[in-house]
């Protein structure tokens, strides 16, 4: 019995769940309703072979044997039953099952036609079964069909001339003390279920909680972070993770001992969620890691938060004279991952990435920029996680441009691809490609807006400063690992007649990839809205490379990109 009442208490399945769940036995959920069933009928069953084992024993002479037998195998069918069909059964006959018992033990001591019989301890079992596993008005109501039933049965004995005689006042006293002991027995095990909830529900606080902070703990946010997951699918909602990486936290206990650290600690936690909103969850999940769980939050707001954060930290920190700074990742469902492992696991390569570039920075996941690390200089795991905290740098770059310069580099990334595929180049060296289309604008960072959305010509000091920003990305992107990269993009403005910027190179000097970033960029460009003239069409921008074929743009790529556009369904953005 006692593997049966908490088998799965801590699973939230199984006839334990029941007995520390207030509300269990309020709902209907077949899944919450069958191990009730079952533990019913493992009791009824238990009952049932003492019940035939008491009448095959010596026993009293006013044992109606076969009559009791025959309670026994009503009672061995409804156990069967409720095992059998225990996913089926509802709720309102588990509810009954008590009083049915009742009933079947009720019938048990009528016929053993002995009012003082052993037989009446029978009554605990059902009793005990609706105090643990039952709402309370359920229990109270059991209690009282019990009475009822108990209090008939004797005075049927006491009228029968069969069985044993007794006086009235045997009677009323055997009834008193069975009752009552009965009603207290079932009282204790309800006292007992109360506790044991209590405990239950204090235990599994705990078990959520981080001990320093009072905010959540790991298991907590990994819990809280499943739902708002699977409220987002629902919903088509996006959910935001930032992880907090707090550095330097060890020379301060050195220096101010643990007190001061942990008081640091409790600090920190009060500032990221007075910083945060009500439906937000701030956890702590390692010794100076801390997560913030964003609900209906994109990159871009979950970006400006923890530069909130930081700056913050910055100020408090800075006023204490502590040498203490942040590194913040930011990751989004289901933008940068599909499940709870892979959301902690991009937000926290965001943070790595932030503490391998110099900490005291916010860095948001890139999954596609990961995806094309793979290249020139790849030499090791360890020089590949710098790889991906640089890759990831450049993304934070990317993410502060506006809305539109952001989309036009992911479109020229798609024609990139669309076009090596065309040509039929290697799938990595596609990936590089495509990164390469992702990364083209980088230089752009140094150009005023106010020349990059000037509505009118440019001056020729204006066109200057345009012209170098292909060396400014070449700058940027002056990493080992991304050396092909740096070369396609520094050349992508050159042209075959050799009238391009900034080398003047011509032909084949130009490498294949930065003609594939001219045509895929410029027909791009062609066919967006700018500030100084209206988009072209498809066939109009399409017209217009064409007849620079040869001179500005690589007439084999354009041709390759024709027939893959060619085989895009109308209307499909790419």
């Amino acid at each position: 019995m006692g593997l049966a009442v908490f088998e799965g208490a801590n699973t939230g399945r199984g006839a334990g769940a029941a007995a520390l769940d207030p509300g269990y036995g309020r709902r209907s959920d077949s899944r919450q309703v069958a191990p009730l069933a079952r533990a019913g009928a493992y009791v009824s069953l238990a009952g049932m072979a003492l019940g035939i084992l008491g009448v095959t024993l010596p026993h009293p002479d006013s044992f109606d044997v076969p009559a009791m037998l025959l309670v026994q195998a009503s009672t061995g069918l409804f156990a069967l039953t409720f095992l059998i069909f225990a996913n089926r059964v509802p709720m309102w006959l588990v509810r009954m099952t008590p009083a049915m018992g009742i009933v079947q033990v009720t019938a048990g001591v009528f016929f053993t036609h002995d009012p003082s019989t052993a037989y009446s301890l029978f009554y605990l079992w059902p009793c005990f079964y609706a105090f643990y596993f039952l709402p309370r008005i359920d229990a109270v109501v059991n209690v009282v069909i019990l009475g009822v039933c108990y209090g008939v049965a004797m005075i049927l004995m006491s009228q029968s001339d069969v069985g044993m005689a007794v006086t009235s006042g045997t009677l009323t006293f055997q009834f008193v003390v069975t009752f009552g002991s009965l009603a207290v027995a079932g009282l204790m095990i309800h006292a007992l279920r109360t506790r044991v909830n209590r405990l239950w529900g204090s235990l599994s606080d705990a078990a959520r909680t981080d001990l320093l902070t009072g905010f959540v703990n790991g298991h907590g946010i990994n819990e809280i972070l499943t739902n708002e997951i699977e409220r987002a699918r629902i919903n088509t909602h996006r959910v935001g993770l930032i992880t907090v990486n707090l550095y330097g936290l060890r020379q301060l206990n050195k220096q101010l001992g643990y007190e001061a650290g942990d008081e640091v600690l409790r600090e920190l936690a009060r500032l990221l969620n007075d910083s945060t909103r009500r439906i937000d969850t701030v956890g702590r999940t390692g010794a100076a890691e801390f997560v913030i769980v964003l609900p209906q939050t994109d990159e871009h707001t979950g970006f400006l938060l923890a530069e909130q954060i930081l700056t913050r930290m910055r100020r408090a920190y800075r006023e204490r004279g502590f040498n203490l700074s942040a590194s913040i990742g930011v990751a989004v469902f289901p933008k940068h991952a599909s499940n709870v492992d892979e959301l902690l696991q991009a937000s926290t390569a965001g943070m790595n990435a932030a503490i391998q570039l110099g900490s005291d920075r916010v860095v948001v996941y890139s999954h596609d920029l990961e995806g094309a690390i793979e290249g020139e200089g790849v030499a090791s795991p360890k020089e590949g996680r710098a790889q991906l905290g640089t890759v990831l740098s450049l993304a934070e770059v990317l993410e502060l441009r506006d809305e539109s310069n952001t989309n036009h580099s992911a479109i020229v990334a798609e024609y990139c691809e669309m076009i090596g595929r065309e040509m039929g180049l290697p799938d990595q060296r596609i990936r590089r490609l495509r990164l390469a289309g992702l990364l083209h604008d980088i230089g752009k960072v140094g150009i005023a807006d106010s020349i990059l959305n000037k509505p009118g010509p440019l001056s020729p000091s204006e066109w200057d400063q345009v012209r170098r920003h292909p060396e400014m990305a070449a700058r940027i992107l002056a990493a080992r690992e991304l050396t092909d990269i740096r070369e396609w993009v520094l050349a992508r403005h050159e042209q075959p007649d050799g009238h391009g910027y900034p080398l003047g190179l011509s032909g084949t000097q130009v490498p294949l990839e930065s003609r594939i970033l001219a045509v895929a960029e410029s027909y791009d460009a062609m066919t967006s809205e700018r500030p100084y003239r209206a988009a072209k069409s498809r066939d109009e921008a399409i017209a217009e490379m064409g007849s620079y074929a040869g001179s500005q743009f690589d007439g084999a790529v354009v041709d390759a990109f024709v027939r893959a556009l060619n085989r895009v369904a109308p209307g499909t953005v790419v």
